[in-house]
């Protein structure tokens, strides 16, 4: 997927923008609210995100996000 943050993101988030990236984890906080874990495809430090480490996991609202395009066959 590719990560789409919205305008009132934070500077990180908006640094982030257009990366692709995977879908770790689905979570919901206390007020109900869905977001989406990931980890950035092209990050060194990807494996730790991948064990949850704090660094290389962000956290994405659903609408933050969009599926990468099909590869041809």
């Amino acid at each position: 997927m590719r990560l789409r943050p919205r305008r009132s993101a934070d500077a990180f988030d908006l640094m982030l923008a257009g990366r692709a990236a995977t879908i770790e984890s689905i979570e919901r906080d206390f007020e109900d609210r869905v977001y989406l874990a990931v980890v950035v495809d092209d990050d060194p430090g990807r494996e730790f995100g991948i064990l949850r480490q704090p660094g290389h996991r962000f956290f994405f609202g659903p609408d933050e996000v969009e599926p990468l395009a099909e590869a041809p066959l």
